[in-house]
């Protein structure tokens, strides 16, 4: 791999060209490999939102698009770099990768051990750790399953991202269907750490994950900007007592946290729910939705949901801490065909959401004739007895 002055020079020169047409041309005098160059320019074109910090540095460089794309990004990984902090002197990262996690950790840790079964992801993540300054990782080219079976070492804990096998969706659900498997490889790494923190896909089910790990001490259910991104399990030797479920959302430098159990969520007997939308409309977090804390939020901040399926909540006086989107409904218009035609002359344009309704957002907006966007939010959804409604909201933005 030669990093000449002339292949930065090349990216740098090149970074807002189109990268489809950059491998078209010939560049026969070049003294590097383009190729690997102009998946410089796009991954970093890929990762501009979200590695920013990494990306001002000229000199990392990314093993493949496929790294670039699936990489953690900056904001969870300062969140879970602050999670770690004060916590632990030595971790090892079983499933290295593009290395994101390991370099943020390792702001926090005395020494983090990076391993990774490709060579080439080795190489890369040494030149990298040099790049940023990162002088107390350790890179090794292993399998993690053969490293932990051939060393004896012990460390704090383990952070794990294994992989997600398969083209289907339906293999995401089961940490069997990872690579490595963690459920078989998880009670070898005990024996080497009481703690393991492992890093899993948003589509996994969280009860029957902790059902499948066992001494699960907590749960974070980690979304950017309303997003959900990742789940992380930390299992802790000999844990005993219900784990706490973190739903958890990252914006502009801030974390949102709602904490609950399943226990408290499934002791919850009965909520209020509304006839029809009151003054204010709230939507939760999508880290709550995915934590499944349906219940537990309304109980929480005292708010009735319109539908035991919509997961949209209402009440009449405005609550400011609420973790997610908040909304004053102008109107509450019913769902047919005299209002779908005339809504247009009044609301061209709508950001429009459909929950438990018949019509996709897409759908029903082309039904509506308007154009995505402006100031008015529209949901789309059920209310308490089925009936189908058009609620017309503006955002609480204070």
């Amino acid at each position: 791999m030669n990093l000449s002055e002339s292949f930065f020079d090349f990216i740098q020169s090149h970074r807002d060209d189109e990268c489809s047409r950059l491998r078209l041309k010939s560049f026969k005098n070049a003294d590097f490999d383009t190729k690997f160059a102009i998946d410089q320019i796009e991954a970093r074109r890929k990762t501009k939102n979200k590695l920013p910090l990494i990306n001002s540095h000229i000199g990392f460089l990314y093993p493949s698009l496929i790294a670039a794309e699936q990489s953690t990004s900056e904001d969870v990984a300062v969140f879970k770099r602050n999670l770690f902090a004060g916590r632990y002197s030595s971790v090892c990262d079983l499933t290295g990768g593009l290395g994101i996690d390991t370099v943020f950790i390792s702001d926090v840790v005395r020494d983090v051990t990076y391993i990774e079964r490709y060579g080439e992801y080795c190489n890369i993540a040494e030149h990298n750790f040099a790049v940023l300054g990162k002088r107390n990782i350790n890179v090794i080219n292993a399998d993690c399953r053969d490293y932990i079976a051939a060393n004896d070492s012990c460390f704090d804990a383990f952070y794990i991202d294994p992989a997600r096998r398969g083209v289907s969706n339906s293999r995401l659900f089961s940490f069997a269907d990872c690579e490595p498997d963690i459920l078989s490889l998880l009670p070898s790494l005990l024996l080497h750490s009481p703690e393991v923190w492992i890093k899993a896909s948003p589509m996994i089910d969280i009860s029957l994950a902790i059902s499948d790990l066992k001494n699960v001490q907590e749960v974070y259910a980690i979304s950017v900007r309303n997003e959900c991104k990742e789940l992380l399990f930390h299992i802790v030797d000999g844990a005993s007592s219900e784990p706490v479920i973190h739903c958890v959302d990252l914006k502009d430098g801030k974390s949102v946290v709602f904490d609950f159990s399943i226990s408290e969520e499934k002791g919850i007997a009965d909520i209020e729910y509304a006839d029809s939308p009151l003054s204010y409309l709230y939507e939760p977090d999508a880290s709550i939705l995915k934590g499944g804390a349906f219940k537990s939020v309304a109980k929480r901040y005292g708010l009735h949901k319109l539908h035991v399926n919509s997961h949209l909540y209402t009440n009449d006086t405005l609550i400011a801490d609420f973790p997610g989107r908040k909304f004053v409904i102008k109107e509450t218009l019913p769902f047919k065909n005299s209002v779908m035609k005339s809504f247009s002359a009044t609301c061209p344009a709508a950001n429009v959401s459909a929950r438990n309704f018949p019509l996709s957002a897409d759908s029903l907006r082309k039904r509506l004739k308007i154009k995505d966007g402006g100031d008015v939010y529209l949901f789309a959804t059920k209310c308490n007895d089925d009936v189908n409604v058009l609620i017309v909201c503006s955002k609480v933005t204070a």
